[in-house]
């Protein structure tokens, strides 16, 4: 039987992108190798009598290093692949396998630098099955109960937001008198509407499409104006709110959200369109 369920490595994943989480797994990494590589001692490092602890350490703080410059410089050499809202399962297994490839290698040279050997084709692969063999499975084992942890809780949290928003919660918070509202930054390039009629409004660079209710269809204008001069101008209206760099939504018109691992989804009740919620923007703030 085809389902429509997308596979696990293909669902969608939060990649770190925080400079404070980077340090923090980089830290606990280069942490986890030092203390490995000094219990078990592969590499015949049980033969070593002085300055043990030292060398062993070497490997924590480059592996640190190198995780800490692949967070750094991979987003900048192909920003297409880690386009966060684009992020899955499978691409944060295959970044894990580069890290661990990238750090085998210096690790080695390493190794060979300080212990004065010279380059051995056949060590270089030993250190690379190691180096994969220590880190490859707790990691999948890690992004695995990850995602699940995730996609649970944003579910859940999606789940008890929709049964506010049909209890009329959200309704009651936001009633206003209709008024008329006018978006653009010209008289000849704007678009006046009752503001109970708009719906969301995405930017693209410096142009925006405008989604709205004509004669109680949906529409759509694109204006050449910034989302930032749209907030400002909306800003007296408490149900239009900003949920993502490129979207503001009228908050009045959400139907329901929906959850995954990453983040929300804002679905509306006159519009098969869905919005994405930044991973900044809080789940409550729907309801301040």
């Amino acid at each position: 039987m085809n389902s429509k369920r997308p596979k696990w490595i293909h669902k969608p994943y939060p990649r770190v992108s925080h400079v404070r989480d980077q340090l923090l797994i980089s830290l606990s990494f280069g942490l986890f190798i030092f203390l490995f590589l000094l219990f078990f001692q592969p590499f015949g490092l049980g033969n070593m009598d002085t300055n043990k602890a030292v060398y062993v350490f070497g490997f924590g703080l480059i592996t640190t290093f190198i995780m800490l410059a692949n967070y750094t410089l991979s987003p900048r050499i192909t920003s297409g692949f880690f386009d966060a809202d684009k992020w899955t399962v499978g691409k944060d297994i295959l970044y894990g396998i580069w890290n661990i490839i990238s750090i085998a290698l210096a690790n080695y040279v390493y190794h060979m630098k300080v212990g004065g050997q010279t380059i051995d084709p056949s060590a270089i692969l030993s250190f690379i099955i190691i180096t994969a063999s220590v880190g490859a499975f707790p990691l999948t084992i890690m992004v695995f109960i990850n995602e699940l942890y995730l996609n649970d809780r944003h579910q859940k949290n999606a789940s008890k937001i929709s049964r506010q928003i049909e209890s009329g919660v959200l309704a009651n918070q936001l009633e206003t008198k209709q008024k008329n509202i006018v978006i653009g930054d010209s008289e000849s390039d704007s678009i006046e509407m009752n503001a109970d009629d708009l719906i969301f409004v995405q930017a693209s660079d410096n142009y925006c499409h405008i989604h709205f209710l004509a004669n109680n269809k949906m529409s759509t204008r694109l204006i050449r104006t910034t989302l930032r001069n749209i907030e400002t101008q909306l800003s007296d209206f408490p149900a239009m709110q900003k949920c993502h760099r490129s979207y503001m939504i009228n908050r009045q018109k959400i139907s329901k959200i929906t959850g995954n691992a990453r983040a929300y989804t804002i679905h509306f009740t006159v519009s098969d369109e869905k919005v994405p919620v930044s991973r900044g923007i809080s789940k409550d703030s729907f309801f301040v």
